[in-house]
């Protein structure tokens, strides 16, 4: 997935499984990308702004939204 700074993407199902996340992460969130961090494990990490708040999430928990 080719994401960059600015652009919008949305939570995949996946996300409500992450336990590190304090809050209730729900899938079908809408956020932009604030940053594009190392890969960890093999996968991108990205900085995602969702509601105020960034999330680092990696790229198979979100998707880039189609405009």
């Amino acid at each position: 997935m080719d994401l960059k700074e600015g652009d919008l993407v949305i939570t995949l199902p996946k996300v409500e499984k992450i336990k590190a996340i304090v809050e209730n992460m729900e899938p079908n969130k809408i956020g932009v990308i604030t940053s594009v961090s190392s890969k960890f494990a093999g996968k991108e990490v990205y900085g995602v702004l969702i509601d105020g708040k960034e999330y680092f999430l990696f790229s198979d928990e979100i998707e880039k939204m189609e405009i």
